[in-house]
């Protein structure tokens, strides 16, 4: 239930033989430098070493499953601590960080995600196009090339995703994984991001790693934002239809095909997903722009679209997917 770690602490040494490297960044007409670091990439990890107020301190980044297994598609298990642990004295090593052996686990925490897969029954997209209709911080953004809905309200996010097409993106995860072109895309991943270390220690109550790694914590945060962005179903949706309506009559104003230029940026099964089929709501939208007679005549072929395309509607996707972020 953990994916990405970011941990520091100021009570480290760098040993002689290390792979860190240098930079700098200066002010391109004066030459006055700005800002300093040290940073070292490993096969499994990143380090850097920044000046925080009188201390100096060291960050170390990690995908927590990454470093156990190759990928992120599998999930870390909570019995997985100690080996977790002993991941990271590797990387420390290949970087050539000194830290106490016992320093890891009370690493102070960042960053942290807490991961869920869920296996799905119907197309991942179908439940994107349900989820993105809600709100967290009354901000989200939707990526249909990705197949991603992302909610933010600058300190937290929230995310659900195809956690298969990701990994295979990467030919290095889709070799650990066993993954392959023709493997089904059959997982959606949510995600609850906090990435600072005021917000862990406020919102989390902890500041260590050995604290944070809590799977009961973890399924409880992924709920509670799942729960949180499900309640404002109805406020995201009345957002959606105004958008909506402002770009339909701006592309009226532009283009005597406007309603052609407005469904080819979305599709007529994404656009149905959206508004969740509802024919009163999307007539609402076509008469803010369209006379009855135009208006009526693309719901009658929305209508005939939806006819030929329908899915059984006891689905109860949204059911669905809290029923197994808390199994």
């Amino acid at each position: 239930m953990l994916d990405t770690v970011k941990l520091f602490t100021k009570d480290f040494d760098i040993a002689k033989l290390n792979n860190f490297q240098q930079s700098v960044t200066t002010a391109y007409a004066t030459g006055e430098v700005k800002s300093e670091k040290l940073f070292c990439n490993t096969e499994a990890g990143h380090f850097d070493i920044k000046q925080q107020g009188a201390d100096r301190c060291l960050f170390f980044s990690a995908s927590v499953p990454k470093l156990l297994y190759g990928t992120s598609l599998q999930e870390a298990q909570e019995q997985d601590f100690e080996k977790t642990l002993q991941e990271m004295a590797v990387q420390f090593r290949k970087a050539g960080v000194i830290v106490d052996k016992e320093a890891y686990s009370s690493m102070a925490v960042s960053r942290i995600d807490y991961c869920r897969n869920v296996p799905v029954q119907h197309s991942i997209v179908d439940y994107l196009a349900l989820l993105r209709n809600c709100s967290f911080g009354k901000r989200n953004r939707t990526s249909w090339k990705t197949e991603t809905v992302l909610f933010f309200n600058g300190s937290q996010e929230f995310t659900a995703y195809n956690k298969v097409l990701e990994v295979k993106g990467s030919p290095v995860q889709s070799a650990a994984a066993g993954i392959t072109p023709s493997t089904p895309e059959n997982i959606l991943r949510f995600e609850s991001r906090l990435k600072a270390a005021e917000v862990v220690k406020r919102v989390l109550h902890c500041r260590s790693f050995l604290d944070c790694w809590n799977f009961k914590l973890a399924k409880e945060k992924l709920l509670q934002d799942f729960d949180s962005i499900i309640q404002n179903v109805g406020q995201q949706l009345e957002l959606n239809f105004m958008e909506d309506t402002g770009r339909l009559l701006a592309l009226r104003e532009k283009s005597r095909y406007s309603w052609q230029l407005f469904i080819a940026e979305k599709g007529i099964p994404l656009f149905l997903a959206q508004y969740n089929n509802d024919f009163e709501l999307i007539k609402k939208l076509l008469l803010t722009a369209y006379q009855r007679r135009q208006a009526f005549y693309i719901l009658k072929q929305l209508k005939l679209f939806y006819a030929e395309h329908r899915t059984p509607q006891d689905r109860h996707l949204l059911k669905e997917l809290r029923e197994k972020l808390a199994a």
